[in-house]
């Protein structure tokens, strides 16, 4: 590429003439600009947007009510609740005892919000994650936890994360937030302090 005249042009290695395509600077400055603008936007928009088809937690499942009851907390602290599915952090929680592998809680539900997405996982009441210890270690360029106590978990007993995250527990609920400004939201709203390693 060279600059004549004001206007980009391409060059061709293997030819001794210039491309008749002109890239006009101008042009290619206000269309920068616009995808730059645009790409927050496009990108909150699908952070935000709920999974497609049946995965939406069902009134059928254990947990239901008190992800309901989670749900309308929220929304009296100022949070727009958009859904609520099952996650795959259930899998932690899961042992096997006599050749049968079952869950060490009652649930887990995503909440997808308007400040980002909130994990909870949920005892059994009156149980509680007062027993659960979790510890934090750097791993490579991310975090690595383990976890010992009540509840059991996996036996591989390793959550790796490219970023840090922090765990706020609620009576029967335990949050996993990857979001400073969301986590310091829920403290306020629960009326509860996260986790310090």
């Amino acid at each position: 590429m060279c600059q004549t005249d004001g206007h980009w042009y391409l060059i061709a290695r293997n030819w001794d003439e210039r491309d008749p395509l002109k890239i006009h600077s101008k042009l290619v400055v206000a269309g920068l600009v616009a995808l730059l603008l645009a790409f927050p936007f496009g990108l909150s928009a699908q952070e935000n947007d709920c999974p497609d088809g049946p995965p939406l937690l069902s009134p059928s499942q254990p947990i239901y009510s008190d992800a309901m009851e989670l749900k309308q907390t929220l929304e009296s602290h100022g949070f727009v609740v958009r859904c609520v599915f099952p996650t795959k952090l259930g899998s932690i929680f899961e042992v096997w005892e006599g050749g049968v592998m079952h869950s060490t809680i009652a649930g887990e539900a995503n909440f997808r919000t308007n400040y980002g997405e909130v994990d909870a996982v949920f005892m059994p009441h009156p149980q509680t994650f007062a027993d659960f210890k979790i510890t934090e270690h750097r791993k490579d360029s991310g975090f690595l936890y383990t976890f010992a106590g009540t509840p059991r978990v996996w036996d591989t007993n390793r959550f790796g994360s490219a970023r840090r995250l922090y765990f706020l527990d609620h009576g029967s609920q335990l949050f996993f937030i990857n979001d400073v400004a969301l986590l310091h939201r829920l403290e306020r709203a629960l009326q509860v302090q996260h986790r310090s390693f």
